[in-house]
């Protein structure tokens, strides 16, 4: 059996001299001139040690540039993300460019392999919808100077141009619907809040929209390992076993596809026993019975708007320095009771 060596990367290179992928990167391009001679010499080392040769044909298609595309996204079995990358896609073949999407899998550890795996194959820029929220973890794509939009959620501070929607806005706006007509308790379920920037700012919404009322804001956090028992009796015990008239808020499209199984696996009753609401990646909600009142958000038109805005950072074009927001719509429908 042949024993065919692994060629390596330039991470990796990097790695075992303990520098940043671009010092690498711009020692092997001969620039030196911010770089110290310790700097210098334990790069060489490393380069003599291992054997490792520049992929000319790489560097060469770096140059004239690879017209390609990478796209990560958090969870690829989301609808979401599948309309996101259509509407990307539209405007980058209208400009030549290719994508290569990558999958996160909600994995910190993941989407840095996947990350980097694209800087190595020195793609043009980037296309990201985050894991984490602070832009520190993002410092190594900095360093490469690769150029980059945020698409969907937000990192802090603000370094990209980010692409999403008015999460706070509408959520805020959705929740006051539920309070005029009457419900006393607002029952937000999602995934763990504090992973993510976006179900916190729809939460925020929710309790501020409250504050100066009577109206109860509570929350259930869930994963894919929370029992469907569990969360019924979440949901009989903030609502009173149902005596309150409460609303369950699903901040996420397939955790509103969750909840309507949940409920009717209960036989709980919409809207006669219990009133549901959702911001919804998609148009799960019209296909229910009854259809269901959402928050539509556009991600086809995020794609493209995300497309467009790393396209003018190809050309050196003004970039707004505010996030670019997306309309959504709310779509009143037949799951709420006065």
């Amino acid at each position: 059996m042949v024993n065919v060596k692994k060629r390596l990367t330039i991470s990796e290179i990097a790695k075992m001299a303990g520098v940043s992928t671009a010092t690498v990167s711009r020692y092997l391009n001969g620039h030196f001139e911010k770089m110290s001679d310790e700097t210098r010499i334990k790069v060489q080392q490393v380069i003599n040690d291992t054997g490792y040769h520049i992929n000319r044909q790489a560097q060469s298609l770096k140059n004239q540039t690879t017209h390609l595309i990478g796209m990560v996204v958090a969870d690829i079995e989301n609808i979401f993300s599948s309309i996101l990358f259509k509407g990307a896609d539209k405007v980058f073949e209208q400009h030549g460019y290719q994508i290569l999407l990558m999958n996160s899998d909600n994995s910190g550890d993941r989407e840095h392999e996947q990350l980097q795996r694209l800087l190595d194959l020195q793609v043009d820029g980037i296309i990201l919808q985050p894991i984490h929220r602070d832009a520190a973890s993002y410092q190594f794509i900095k360093d490469a100077d690769t150029p980059t939009v945020i698409v969907d959620r937000k990192i802090t501070p603000h370094i990209w141009p980010e692409v999403t929607t008015d999460n706070y806005g509408y959520s805020k706006a959705l929740s006051a619907l539920t309070i005029r007509m009457g419900y006393k308790r607002i029952i937000t379920i999602s995934e763990p809040l504090a992973d993510n920037e976006v179900r916190m700012d729809r939460y925020q919404a929710v309790q501020d929209a409250a504050k100066g009322t009577d109206v109860i804001v509570d929350s259930i956090e869930i994963t894919e390992n929370t029992s469907d028992d569990w969360i019924y009796n979440q949901i009989m015990e903030k609502s009173d076993a149902l005596k309150a008239k409460t609303v369950v808020y699903a901040l996420k499209g397939t955790v509103l596809m969750r909840v309507r199984k949940l409920l009717s696996k209960f036989h709980i009753l919409i809207p006669k026993d219990i009133g549901v609401t959702a911001f919804d990646d998609w148009d799960w909600a019209q296909l229910m019975q009854p259809e269901i009142t959402t928050i539509q958000q556009n991600p086809k038109k995020m794609g493209q708007k995300s497309a467009e805005l790393l396209i003018n950072l190809f050309g050196n074009q003004p970039i707004p320095e505010n996030p670019v927001l997306v309309e959504s719509e709310l779509k009143i429908r037949n799951s709420l009771i006065d």
